[in-house]
């Protein structure tokens, strides 16, 4: 589920998205065996994996032990800490990852997946704690195959960690200029002159209706101050719409970079957003071979 949570941080602790009084947290707390501890936590990390890969982002695993204060049988700890390093060095191999030794929670171990903003500081994002207190301390149990009563062993799992967090990296990542599918407007219209209003209008209708996010200047400024605008919020794809254009039922394209692709069919443009969309592309398309 999707938590909103408030700290109260100490003056001068706050900075911008990265640390916030108040945040949302993809938290999800799983019951399980202690056999199946391993085969969880390993699906837990491909689906962070891809989430990460999705979004162009690369991370590094820390593994966090037991501390000083840790509650719960010292053996139960080693057995949960060569669990999560069998783990990791499936994934990542001997020596790919961090341990860091005395840092785990009180209740277990846990792995932290840790990213770079864009100087170099290095930040938390997702987290997968196992709890064995919590279960003791609700005396939780479950009937096990040969009837005896067991108790449980609970996960914490959060794989974007705070959202605001997430899209700050996000930002800084990519710097303003997203793929397409993530730009907050994905294409800006540029009809050349008052006349061509009427068919710009007909293309933004289509690339709506298509699910494009889409924004039209029609005023009256020339062609090159609209198209400064929509460069300014580094908008992917810039169409200008003439004479020809209209005629025609095709777009003249203004690729994010200073490339360009004329005489686009309407239908042909909104398939290569489209593309994009589903295939969650890192990349712009620049080409179009008719």
């Amino acid at each position: 589920e999707t938590q909103v949570i408030h700290r109260r941080e100490k003056s001068g602790e706050l900075n911008g998205l990265f640390r916030v009084q108040m945040f949302h947290q993809d938290d999800d707390h799983t019951f399980l065996t202690e056999d199946m501890i391993e085969d969880e936590i390993g699906d837990i990390m491909d689906i962070a994996k891809y989430i990460y890969e999705t979004f162009g982002l690369t991370y590094s695993a820390e593994l966090s032990t037991r501390p000083d204060d840790f509650m719960g049988a010292p053996e139960l700890w080693d057995a949960a800490e060569d669990s999560l390093k069998r783990i990791l060095d499936k994934k990542y191999g001997e020596g790919g990852y961090e341990i860091n030794e005395g840092d785990g929670a009180f209740y277990g171990p846990k792995i932290d997946l840790k990213m770079k903003d864009c100087i170099g500081r290095e930040w938390q994002m997702g987290t997968i704690q196992l709890d064995f207190q919590l279960p003791l301390n609700f005396d939780l149990r479950y009937v096990a195959q040969d009837g005896s009563q067991k108790r449980p062993v609970m996960i914490h799992r959060a794989i974007f960690g705070s959202f605001e967090r997430f899209i700050g990296i996000l930002i800084e990542n990519f710097k303003g200029v997203f793929p397409f599918w993530m730009s907050p407007f994905q294409v800006g219209v540029v009809p050349i002159r008052p006349e061509h209003n009427e068919y710009a209008a007909e293309v933004v209708e289509a690339l709506r209706e298509a699910g494009i996010r889409v924004e039209a200047d029609y005023s009256d400024e020339n062609m090159k101050t609209k198209i400064k605008g929509f460069k300014k919020y580094k908008e992917p794809y810039i169409l200008i719409l003439g004479d020809k254009e209209a005629e025609e039922k095709t777009v003249s394209v203004n690729v994010r970079g200073n490339k360009q692709m004329n005489s686009v069919p309407l239908d042909a443009f909104i398939d290569i957003c489209k593309k994009q969309i589903k295939e969650h592309s890192l990349e712009l398309i620049d080409t179009y071979e008719g």
